[in-house]
């Protein structure tokens, strides 16, 4: 219940962008964007995604059309610029990768990934749009600025709390 009640107060402000857009559905990039996630409430609020990732995604193809799929380093900050050009987004997530980040223990060992924050929200505010950066509660030090979303705060039965940071004049 509380999930429908957000969705449908941001379905107000598609809706809106849509009007002032004459008619054209309000668009984000979806960076890192895996299996869609972050897509799917997108289009559950009524806006379209464009996802990015460097691996294939068969599920996030499944979901949303191959259309609205590229297979591309994410980091490529020249096709991210081509494709801001070429789709005039409204905006930008990115979920960069978070093993470098989380508090589990790969095998018993801290995982040796990279953490990816910096390079993406320096990235991003390249773009002068505005940006979600979405990460584990691990990178804490790495998201400042961040606020804790939890499951439970939209009625969802699942512990899995994440930070957001958001930036280029959006604030969370």
């Amino acid at each position: 219940e509380r999930a429908m009640g957000c969705l449908r107060w941001y379905e107000q402000y598609v809706h809106l962008l849509r009007r002032l857009e004459s008619g054209r559905t309000p668009l984000v990039v979806d960076l890192f964007c895996g299996a869609g996630g972050s897509s799917e409430g997108v289009r559950r609020m009524g806006g379209a995604s464009l996802g990015v990732d460097n691996t294939e995604q068969p599920h996030f193809v499944a979901r949303f059309g191959g259309e609205w799929f590229v297979l591309s380093d994410a980091l490529d900050r020249e096709r991210l610029r081509g494709l801001v050009r070429k789709f005039k987004p409204i905006g930008v997530l990115a979920s960069p990768p978070c093993e470098g980040s989380s508090t589990a223990t790969f095998a018993g060992k801290p995982s040796s990934q990279p953490v990816l924050i910096a390079e993406v929200r320096e990235m991003l505010a390249e773009l002068d749009l505005p940006f979600v950066i979405e990460n584990v509660l691990g990178a804490r030090s790495e998201m400042s600025h961040a606020v804790v979303v939890r499951g439970q705060m939209f009625g969802l039965q699942t512990e899995r709390p994440r930070l957001l940071e958001a930036g280029g004049g959006l604030v969370l």
